[in-house]
């Protein structure tokens, strides 16, 4: 009876994969995905740098809707991505995209990516994935030897700055809190504290919030007219906090802020940390891989001091997101931060290096083939080349700018970042209603460019003042891509100086 009853269950299973799908279609949609990124690469100025504006309803009418019961063809979806999703994309690609720290997908990093996720390759444990494991390994050992951090550095893989910043401070409290800080906690313990300048990345203020330590007690150091931190203020705020009661243990320099690009005294710092006993981390998520060009090379002294490192492969290595690492100088820094193996069995596993014991993540994929594959098809020498030739870029925009009658250059170009604002020739800035003006005249030519999508440049804040800023790291920009965008924006800042005032007048 029972076999009977078993035999109508397993005839009412379908034989058939409800999901699977035929070689013949696989491909098919295959090069339609493959044709778009060509098309993408190949003719990148076809989409505008910057999308044009949408409204919710239109995107909630394509994208929205309840939830759907049956299939939809695949090939329909793929029109509706080409339609309907690029034309609503930003467009990385374009040669002139000089805003944020974003740049382009070399075409090999960014194929590779389709292979990635359809076969979930993911560097967790030896046994199940030695390859990913190793490579992984490999590219963190690279990083750290060629910015100068250490040629045996250990890493893992994470989404992008933020988490590498997260991770390093996590880090930086087990090694220095003084007690077990996993164990027992942060309460009804001493204050802990950490120090970096007022232009650090605001992942760090998130940091400190979901590490328990509050952002309040993390120390925002004014920065000197050069923006880098003044350590005569942090050596203050360090002797003050331990006659409070505090537990310093951690000071965070800044290797290339995003603002200006400005590096921290780096060496003078690692001299702070080593008399108080602080963890030393560099965020170099931006700009270590700068010392890559050997003019740079000099502005890094001491970086090589650090404890830890950020960096980020899918800015100035030209790969696809999510491609960042935190780098330590021993595994063993990573094990005890993360690890829930006791050590003494940890040493026993032998030759197997099981990536998820050196990280918060276990369902995570492999972020570091495409690193791999960069610094294996291009060398670390045409890597060189690249960066050299963005640093001049931006030296050259410097000097187009201090040579124009109606823009004014805010900041020395430090690395590929260039600060600037646009300043009508008549008018003489300083005063409090010229400085109103030109704060607004500034902010309307930047959302004025994004609105026109030929060209893309950022705006920040410094001192006060709204200013425009450019930078120059993805691989497409060239001096012409240059040259287009300070003639567009002179353009586009002509004509809104001209309608500002007759609205004014």
């Amino acid at each position: 009876m029972q076999d009977t009853q078993q035999q109508a269950e397993n005839q009412s299973l379908p034989e058939d994969n409800a999901l699977a799908m035929d070689a013949k279609t696989i491909r098919e949609l295959g090069y339609r995905i493959v044709d778009m990124i060509t098309d993408d690469l190949t003719h990148p100025t076809r989409r505008p740098v910057f999308p044009p504006a949408q409204t919710r309803e239109a995107m909630e009418s394509v994208f929205g809707g309840p939830v759907p019961r049956g299939g939809m063809d695949a090939d329909d979806l793929l029109t509706i991505i080409r339609d309907q999703l690029l034309p609503a994309a930003g467009n990385p690609n374009h040669p002139r995209m000089m805003a944020y720290v974003l740049s382009a997908s070399t075409p090999l990093t960014g194929l590779i990516e389709a292979l990635v996720s359809s076969i979930k390759l993911r560097p967790t444990t030896w046994k199940n994935q030695p390859a990913s494991c190793q490579i992984e390994v490999t590219a963190a050992r690279w990083l750290g030897d060629v910015v100068g951090f250490s040629d045996n550095a250990a890493g893992y893989m994470t989404t992008g700055g933020s988490w590498a910043n997260l991770v390093a401070l996590a880090v930086a409290r087990v090694r220095r809190a003084g007690w077990d800080v996993r164990s027992e906690g942060v309460a009804q313990r001493p204050v802990l504290t950490a120090y970096v300048s007022s232009e650090a990345h605001s992942c760090i203020d998130r940091s400190a919030e979901l590490l328990g330590m509050g952002a309040a007690q993390l120390r925002k150091i004014p920065v000197d007219s050069g923006f880098r931190i003044d350590l005569d203020v942090l050596e203050s705020a360090i002797q003050a906090d331990i006659r409070a009661g505090c537990k310093p243990f951690c000071l965070i320099g800044n290797a290339g802020t995003v603002n200006t690009g400005a590096i921290d005294p780096l060496d003078h710092l690692a001299d702070i940390a080593q008399r108080h006993d602080v963890w030393f981390h560099v965020d170099g998520a931006y700009g270590a891989l700068a010392r890559l060009a050997p003019e740079a090379r000099p502005l890094f002294k001491g970086l090589e001091r650090a404890d830890s490192l950020t960096l980020d492969p899918h800015k100035w290595l030209n790969t696809p997101f999510e491609a960042a690492c935190i780098l330590t100088r021993a595994w063993r820094d990573l094990g005890d931060t993360f690890s829930l193996i006791p050590p003494y069995l940890r040493g026993a596993m032998g030759s197997e290096h099981n990536q998820y014991e050196y990280g918060f993540e276990l369902s995570r994929t492999d972020r570091a083939l495409k690193v791999w594959l960069a610094l294996r098809q291009y060398g670390v020498d045409r890597y060189a080349e690249l960066i050299a030739n963005h640093l001049a870029l931006a030296r050259y925009l410097a000097a187009r700018l201090d040579a124009a009658a109606d823009f004014e250059l805010v900041t020395p170009v430090v690395l590929s970042i260039c600060c600037f604002r646009y300043v009508p020739p008549d008018l003489t800035p300083g005063t409090p209603a010229v400085e109103i003006y030109l704060n607004t005249l500034n902010h309307a030519l930047e959302m004025a460019l994004a609105a026109d999508g030929r060209a893309l440049v950022s705006g920040t804040e410094l001192n006060g003042a709204r200013v425009l800023r450019a930078c120059i790291v993805s691989h497409p920009v060239t001096r012409t891509s240059v040259d287009e965008t300070l003639a567009l924006l002179q353009q586009l800042g002509r004509q809104l100086d001209r309608d500002m005032r007759g609205q004014l007048a």
